[in-house]
């Protein structure tokens, strides 16, 4: 069965090649047909294949090779431009932290009234003390938010997340 597939392949091409007949009529206006003119003598040509029809298969593993090519690139650029926004948000919510973190220091600095709700839910003026441990995480807020966020460099991947231990 094997033989006969590959005899059938090797034939293909053979059938594939075309007889053209060429004359010039009356006129003598050249004429080209796949059947030759039954009263006039016509020329006799056998075309081969054209091979932009029917690609060899280097010409198709090329062109396969491009498309391959052409969506690396172009998923490279979806997951830079995805990268990029993810980028933009957490600068955008790590500037909203940051302002928020210097409003609360602000306050806390200028000696207003602040407060937070009890143990019974009423509201308590915050004593000395509360004040600096406020004022210590209100410090530690903007350390953390303002500080320009480091820079990773391009050839290292980004550290993986560790889970935190028990």
């Amino acid at each position: 069965m094997r033989a006969v597939i590959t005899l059938f392949a090797l034939l293909l091409p053979l059938a594939a090649a075309a007889q053209v007949y060429t004359w010039k009529d009356a006129n003598g206006k050249i004429h080209y047909s796949d059947q030759p003119p039954p009263d006039q003598g016509a020329k006799s040509r056998v075309l081969p294949t054209d091979s932009t029809d029917s690609p060899d298969a280097a010409a198709q593993k090329a062109i396969a090779d491009k498309r391959l090519e052409a969506n690396k690139d172009a998923k490279a650029k979806s997951e830079a431009a995805a990268k990029a926004a993810k980028e933009q948000a957490e600068d955008q919510q790590r500037q909203k932290d940051c302002e928020r973190a210097r409003l609360s220091a602000q306050g806390l600095e200028s000696g207003q009234i602040r407060y937070r709700m009890g143990a019974n839910g009423e509201r308590e003026a915050l004593d000395d003390s509360a004040r600096a441990a406020e004022m210590e995480n209100a410090r530690r807020a903007m350390e953390a938010a303002c500080s320009p966020r480091p820079k990773a460099p391009a050839s290292a991947p980004a550290p993986a997340k560790s889970a935190p231990g028990y």
